[in-house]
């Protein structure tokens, strides 16, 4: 598995780590995932991180639960080529999103690495698999 530097941001300068996922696996603009996201949010009367909002989108767009792997770090997975967005955390209360692309973790620092993954979730569109 490989690592690269990826940040991308809205207008004012800001990040959120699900948006950007969402961002690198689905080809689309920050402002656009946000806006789309802040509207289900309002939707389904809930804050714009919990798990069903994000986990409805990814359904929305193709993106699809495929396992939970507690206590295994993201360095340790081993995934067959495809676009991946992994949910994990410090095994604290810091909870982290990142995409993995044929192979390659997207974030903006290695630090993700040592995270364990909560969550596994494919991209099921075959234009965006190898």
């Amino acid at each position: 598995m490989k690592f690269e530097e990826y940040y991308i941001c809205g207008k004012d300068g800001k990040s959120n780590c699900v948006v950007r996922s969402l961002c690198k696996v689905l080809n689309k603009s920050y402002e656009e995932v946000y806006d789309d996201m802040l509207r289900l949010s309002q939707e389904l009367n809930a804050d714009f991180n919990d798990v069903v909002v994000f986990e409805t989108y990814m359904e929305q767009n193709h993106i699809l639960k495929e396992k939970d792997t507690p206590d295994v770090l993201v360095k340790d997975l081993i995934l067959e080529r495809g676009s991946y967005i992994i949910f994990c955390y410090d095994k604290k209360d810091w909870y982290h999103m990142i995409p993995l692309i044929q192979n390659t973790i997207y974030d903006k620092n290695e630090e993700c690495l040592n995270l364990y993954v909560l969550s596994i979730y494919k991209y099921h569109l075959s234009s965006n698999t190898i």
